[in-house]
């Protein structure tokens, strides 16, 4: 049976590689939305680490001839009933458009990081929970070695499996104690980015009063009304002169970061789908002509014994065959992104994402070719032998 449809695949190999070009690029292109998805996905239902329900962030604009009084600015939010927390932090506030990386080292092992100022109440205002050591508070900033709370992916980085916990960051010299940054804590993960993202190197430093005062982030005992954020606006403001102060809410923030991601992956989807739709419309229309060209060849098996079943059976094994030697030379580019480990995505990702898109690509052909091989499954003998 295969044999044979080889062969009158063979017999009219130039409008069969056509079709087998269509299924090509229909592939790629499935498997490229694909990866793109699981990628995604798969970051998505990661624990983000944090809780940013009824969290606000105040950014605050002070005149520089009217420098701040950071004792009077957490009096007053330490009056609100409302609050529950507060901290102070860079500007590179969770699901902002800033970012701040460093530069760390230890042992000979360098690496990039997030770099984030935040106060000793910064995991109650964002629901941090850590898995070793604890938090460091404003005491710990008075040694030489300045206090930091890392990520599980730096930790990894940098010390391996080796306990982070007391570990002193930055380049060892013979004769001389390191000045760096002591580690003091690890958290899980810390997505400030969007839901969807990656897990990353990231550290806590403790924030400087002089340079990191100009964002607050608040915790809410309680959602509130635009009634408290305008009051709250407005006593901000008053403290100082010409200050100017904006309040926005992190969930929205982080909807917007999260558009940031999945409508490229929307639009990407909308081109796919119109590129399956035309492949969908040029498989329709070169079966039916097919159907129509060996209408004979139909009858004449059809007269021979062949039952509608075998003629269905047919039809759609040639389009199948087809298909897998598409297949086979998408597959062929697609191995070479894991191989190559291209754009830094693990393999199970690559590899899921073949298979969704080698399923795609046979459900695909398999329905393009029912409906014609149904067609042709009822052409009775005598009248097609007649037509001959």
């Amino acid at each position: 049976m295969l044999k044979h449809i080889f062969q009158l695949i063979w017999k009219k190999k130039q409008r069969n590689f056509l079709m087998m070009l269509e299924i090509f690029f229909a592939f790629l292109v499935l498997f490229a939305v694909s990866t793109l998805s699981v990628y995604n996905y798969q970051n998505y239902q990661k624990p983000s680490g944090i809780n940013i329900d009824d969290v606000w962030v105040v950014f605050m604009n002070y005149n520089t001839d009217t420098l701040p009084n950071l004792e009077v600015i957490q009096q007053r939010l330490k009056a609100y009933p409302e609050i529950a927390s507060f901290s102070f932090t860079s500007g590179n506030v969770p699901f902002s458009f800033s970012t701040n990386s460093t530069s760390l080292s230890y042992n000979g092992v360098e690496t990039q990081t997030d770099g984030i100022a935040a106060g000793p109440t910064y995991p109650e205002v964002m629901g941090i929970t850590l898995s070793e050591g604890r938090w460091f508070a404003w005491e710990d900033t008075i040694g030489k070695n300045d206090p930091v709370v890392i990520t599980r992916k730096l930790k990894e980085t940098l010390f391996g499996d080796e306990n982070a916990i007391g570990k002193v960051l930055g380049k060892m010299e013979e004769g001389k104690e390191s000045t760096g940054e002591r580690v003091v804590g690890v958290i899980e993960n810390f997505k400030h980015k969007s839901d969807y993202q990656l897990e990353e190197n990231g550290m806590f430093r403790a924030a400087n009063p002089k340079w990191d005062r100009n964002h607050i982030l608040i915790k809410l005992k309680s959602p509130q009304n635009a009634d408290f954020e305008s009051r709250l606006s407005k006593d901000l403001v008053g403290i100082g002169k010409d200050w100017s102060v904006e309040i926005q809410h992190l969930d929205a923030m982080k909807s917007n970061k999260n558009q940031v991601v999945w409508v490229p992956i929307l639009i990407l989807f909308i081109v796919c789908g119109f590129l399956v739709f035309n492949v969908a419309l040029g498989l329709f229309g070169v079966l039916f002509q097919n159907i129509s060209q060996r209408r004979g060849e139909i009858g004449v098996r059809r007269a021979m014994g062949a039952t509608k079943k075998a003629i269905m059976q047919q039809i759609i094994g040639e389009t199948a065959m087809i298909a897998t030697f598409g297949l086979i030379l998408g597959l062929f580019f697609a191995v070479q992104f894991p191989l190559l480990n291209l754009f830094d995505v693990s393999a199970g990702v690559y590899g899921l994402a073949m298979v969704l898109a080698v399923v795609a690509v046979y459900a695909l052909v398999i329905g393009c070719s029912y409906f014609p091989s149904r067609q042709a499954a009822w052409i009775y003998p005598a009248e097609a032998l007649r037509e001959e």
